[in-house]
């Protein structure tokens, strides 16, 4: 007589329920580490990109900008948001420029692009300081061409409560990143 190997019905049932169980308790944990690396993927990238154009301010001996970018745009490369209901989470284009502006037509060829940012997670949305924040130029000193400070606070949509992240742009060009308690968007 030969003898069968294999799981029964009855013990296969109860291991599909101990993993649903554990994929209950373990799924709302999950979830916040998913969106705590998003979070600093997001930040990060944003930081890097000012890095990135302050960088080559100063290496090309030109201004450099920082814009919202315009998903909606026609042309063939990324384009500067013109609205002025544009969000940073929507991404960013750093493009060499002599001066920046909100018309949406910069930059003014695909050549200028020196890189671009992308869509951040939809659950996310940065909050500018000062609000009218469409642009941060970077003069070749490697100094802001702004009048005062930029802050972009990467915030979670509708919780006052979760840590976000921020972005700082000093006169002097220094731009730190760090942790932002109470950030609400």
């Amino acid at each position: 007589m030969k003898q069968h190997r294999g799981f029964t019905l009855l013990e296969l049932m109860v291991v599909i329920a101990i993993a649903a169980v554990l994929m209950a308790i373990a799924g709302p944990g999950l979830r916040s580490f998913l969106l705590a690396g998003a979070r600093g993927d997001a930040a990060t990238s944003l930081y890097s990109a000012m890095v990135l154009a302050r960088a080559e301010a100063i290496t090309r001996n030109a201004p450099v900008t920082l814009c919202r970018r315009d998903y909606a745009s026609s042309t063939g490369y990324a384009r500067c948001s013109a609205s002025s209901t544009g969000n940073w989470a929507d991404g960013w284009v750093v493009y060499r420029d002599s001066a920046p502006n909100a018309s949406g037509t910069k930059p003014a060829a695909a050549a200028d692009i020196i890189a671009t940012g992308e869509r951040v997670n939809n659950a996310f949305v940065y909050v500018a300081d000062p609000v009218t924040t469409s642009a941060v130029q970077f003069e070749p000193s490697g100094r802001l061409s702004a009048s005062s400070r930029v802050v972009l606070r990467l915030c979670k949509s509708g919780d006052s409560g979760y840590e976000g992240r921020r972005v700082q742009v000093d006169l002097n060009g220094h731009i730190r990143l760090s942790k932002d308690a109470g950030c609400t968007a």
